[in-house]
Parts: C-alpha cells; structure tokens; sequence
C-alpha cells in the first residue's frame, strides 16, 4: 500500500466516523421536537429545526451531485429553500412535512456517503474545485469541514431547544 492510498483511506475512514457522529447527534437532537414546533424560532430570523434539517440535506445532496457525480435525492426546489443566503420563514406550510425532510435528510447523507465509497484514491486526493479551495484542501477533508457544519447547526438546534423548554439531548459517555 502507497502512503497516498493510507493516507486517503485514513482520511475517508474518520470523515465518515464524524459524519456518523455529526448525523446521529443531529436527530437525537430534534427527535421530540413536535412537527408543529419545526418553524419554532428562538429569536426573529434565527434558523429553526425545519430549515437546519432541510439545509443539511440539500447540503449533502449538493456534495453527492456536484463532487460525487450522484444523481439528486431531493427536489431542485430545496436549493430555493434551504440553500446557503435562504432565510427561514415561521409559516410550516410554506415547507415540505417533517417525516419528507427527515427522510431526504437520511437519503442524501446514504447518496453521500455511496459516493465517497465509489471514488479512488485519486478521485478523494484531488483538490478541490476553486470556488471551494479554502473549504478543504481535497474531497476526504472536506468531509470533516461538513461534519463541523453540521455541528454549527447542531448548536443553533440546542438554542431552538432551549426556548422551548426541552431538555439536553446529547450525553457524553
């Protein structure tokens, strides 16, 4: 084995651990939220569980079509809705139901992860595009870069949970 291929495998291994973490973490985190507390905002304009969840989501499915040549899990419409500069609205009709944004949320994180499984050494090595060069420096590092985006969002979900009177999710140990 070259010290490129441990060193991209090693990179992709513990992506995909914290990944797992960052994902497991998030869901434990809006598991009882109520569906009608989804656009719940603790301060006007603050992000609420409903757009954090659809954020991530069209996030990963942004990486798993762009980078990783997947085909879209979720609607183009999403982009619109929960793409980077979007602003949450306090309306829940204006989204779609809590059970279809869990959902794509799951099935975007699989598209991901199936595609980073797909690439070569090579392909996980290569530097990122421009528009993203201060992102990370290849694909496997970005994977730790949206672990920690995901982690972001986690925090503002402790204060969407704190305002409504819920209790810590998360236990260490």
């Amino acid at each position: 084995m070259t010290t490129a291929t441990a060193t991209a495998s090693s990179l992709l291994e513990i992506a995909k651990s914290v990944l797992e973490l960052s994902r497991r973490s998030t869901m434990k985190m809006v598991a009882d939220i109520s569906a009608d507390k989804f656009c719940h905002q603790p301060v006007p304009g603050a992000n609420h569980a409903m757009w954090i969840l659809g954020h991530l989501a069209n996030t990963d499915n942004w990486f798993a079509t762009t980078l990783g040549k997947r085909e879209s899990v979720i609607d183009e419409s999403w982009g619109k809705m929960f793409g980077m500069k979007t602003t949450p609205v306090s309306d829940l009709s204006g989204y779609p139901s809590v059970e279809n944004v869990k959902g794509s949320l799951e099935r975007a994180r699989q598209s991901l992860l199936e595609a980073l499984d797909s690439m070569d050494e090579q392909q996980l090595l290569a530097p990122l595009p421009e528009a993203m060069e201060g992102f990370a420096p290849n694909l496997a590092g970005a994977m730790s870069t949206l672990a920690w985006h995901e982690g972001l969002h986690a925090g503002q979900l402790s204060a969407v949970r704190r305002t409504l009177g819920l209790p810590h999710a998360l236990e260490v140990g």
